[in-house]
């Protein structure tokens, strides 16, 4: 009786799992999926289901080709060419379209016509099985589903999020240790210059030159610029955030950081592939390092929020915490005067606002930082100097830094 007891237990927790598998493949499989492709395509979809004019739409918005859907099941043909997969779904037969059918556990009806896109689609990746089933068995496109399909189809093409893993991931060491294999100087052979003689006139200490192909594309709301030289540093603040329960997706967009080498800190040094000082004019000597922008961007707004605390915690150096005596432990490469910054308010206690004084060109750009107060004539200067418009954002910095840009105080 006993055994007749268990089994029974263990059937009804079976299919209790079984249920809940099934309830939470019908939600959106990342939940920013919706506030991407409002923010980034102006994309809102009805909250209930979306018809086959409405998602044609959007697909259209994101891939910049008209999409006209005459059934559901043409949403995988559709996906299919919105991803360049066409000729490839052609060279799959009716047997193999089965056959790989079977193997994703497709138990829908499916139209001829249709048997190989939606093979190659479940192949691809574009789309999970129970999801597949659901759309291929109703007449209407869930609203989440016309979401995750969208996000996926971003994603497949390289039109959404750059990044190269999340904090949590098994192998995420490995994947930034392999991102700063390729870091190395670089120039752009002219915003170079520019921001080189406005800091040789006074208008700003240094800027900072990237490349617009490594950014991460994140969602502002939710993300936090890291910004560092030591890849140490960044590989033991990734494990600290994972063992605090903090996880986010982590892009490493790598920039040179160009300011001012005062002869007083010692002979003009060799140069290599990371860093090198040049003679600008009479006198006048800048540093070109290799640095990096580590951006984080959340899960959840709550850990955007502790990440304040942690960094002063565990990354921050101070005259207590660097005294003889101090037992307190900091990650490699701790800084005095960290950086961090958000685009928006995120705490009006941790946080000041200063101006980044955006100058793009050729796929590069240069950011030069400058106090609300200060703005006006580094902007000036920048545009007189390039003849290019500034783009002024607002960016709030870290307590910390910012009393490094007021000079009001070093810690």
């Amino acid at each position: 009786m006993k055994k007749q007891t268990l089994l029974i237990s263990m059937l009804l927790l079976t299919a209790l799992l079984f249920g809940n598998a099934i309830a939470e493949s019908q939600t959106i499989a990342d939940p920013t999926n919706k506030e991407y492709l409002e923010y980034y395509y102006s994309i809102k979809l009805p909250e209930s289901s979306v018809d086959k004019v409405t998602f044609g739409s959007a697909l259209s918005q994101i891939t910049g080709k008209q999409v006209h859907l005459n059934s559901n099941s043409e949403v995988f043909k559709a996906i299919i060419a919105a991803t360049d997969l066409t000729e490839l779904a052609h060279t799959y037969t009716t047997e193999k379209a089965l056959s790989r059918l079977q193997h994703h556990g497709i138990t829908a009806e499916i139209p001829s016509n249709m048997l190989a896109y939606v093979a190659c689609a479940l192949d691809a990746h574009l789309i999970e099985a129970t999801v597949a089933n659901r759309v291929l068995k109703t007449d209407k496109l869930d609203s989440y589903i016309a979401i995750d399909l969208l996000m996926s189809i971003a994603n497949a093409n390289g039109l959404a999020r750059n990044y190269i893993g999340k904090v949590s991931d098994k192998d995420i060491l490995m994947r930034i240790s392999n991102a700063f294999n390729s870091f190395t100087l670089f120039s752009d052979g002219y915003l170079d210059e520019i921001g080189a003689i406005a800091v040789q006139q006074r208008a700003s200490t240094g800027y900072n030159l990237k490349k617009n192909t490594n950014s991460a594309q994140f969602l502002p709301s939710r993300t936090i610029q890291y910004g560092h030289s030591n890849y140490s540093h960044l590989k033991q603040l990734t494990i600290l955030l994972n063992s605090e329960g903090i996880d986010a997706k982590l892009q490493i967009e790598p920039k040179v950081s160009i300011y001012e080498y005062l002869l007083d800190w010692g002979p003009v040094p060799s140069p290599s592939p990371y860093y090198m000082v040049l003679e600008f004019g009479q006198d006048f000597y800048l540093a070109y390092a290799v640095e990096y922008d580590a951006k984080f961007e959340f899960d959840s707004v709550d850990d955007l929020m502790r990440f304040d605390q942690i960094i002063n915690t565990f990354a921050k150096k101070n005259d207590a915490n660097q005294a003889k005596d101090s037992t307190v432990s900091l990650l490699k490469g701790s800084w005095w005067q960290p950086l961090y910054s958000t685009t928006f308010l995120a705490d009006n206690e941790a946080y000041q606002e200063i101006v980044d004084c955006v100058l793009e060109s050729d796929g590069y750009s240069i950011h030069p930082f400058s106090l609300l107060e200060n703005k006006q004539n580094l902007i000036d200067t920048l545009e007189n100097l390039s003849g290019l418009t500034v783009l002024p954002r607002p960016l709030f910095v870290n307590n910390a830094f910012y009393r490094y840009l007021t000079g009001s105080d070093y810690q």
